[in-house]
């Protein structure tokens, strides 16, 4: 299901505290994203494979929602991501509900741009050493079939293998 509310209404806020990792993350500085929306989305993704879900409060300039739909997969990760938070609730995917979904988003992203600090700061390498180690990470995880997404849903968001 497609959000109908009005998309240049809906707002996608960033944690205040974490917008230096979002900033180092981009690809004019140290890292490998082109748009902040990107790194949310990545950061949300790690959030939700690490079950780390953070509230926040201070928040800087959000960004429109219609820039994450329109990202191949974007609003479609941030939908499948509010119904795997909220099993058998058909109703997250109604139009009520599009700020909830935004807002489980939003809480994923902040945790998993906690998990991302945590492994830079840990590591003390690059940025970019860190987000492969963890694409790598997550690669292998889903080959043993660990990922806690499921396999249909999986199928979805997940790019063809060509080779």
């Amino acid at each position: 299901m497609t959000t109908e509310v009005e998309s240049v209404d809906l707002r996608v806020r960033r944690p205040r505290d974490r917008e230096p990792l979002i900033e180092q993350l981009l690809a004019e500085n140290d890292g490998v994203f082109e748009r902040k929306a990107e790194v949310m989305l990545f950061a949300a993704a790690l959030g939700w494979a690490r079950q780390r879900r953070e509230p926040f409060e201070k928040f800087v300039d959000p960004i429109r929602f219609n820039v994450f739909q329109k990202i191949h997969t974007g609003e479609a990760f941030i939908e499948a991501l509010a119904v795997l938070n909220c099993p058998g609730d058909a109703q997250i995917l109604s139009d009520e509900r599009a700020l909830e979904r935004i807002n489980i988003f939003e809480e994923y992203a902040n945790g998993g741009l906690a998990v991302l600090q945590g492994e830079i700061n840990a590591s003390r390498s690059q940025v970019r050493d860190v987000l492969v180690g963890l694409v790598r990470e997550a690669a292998n995880a889903d080959k043993e079939k660990s990922s806690k997404v499921p396999a249909d849903i999986r199928k979805l968001i997940t790019r063809p293998d060509w080779s």
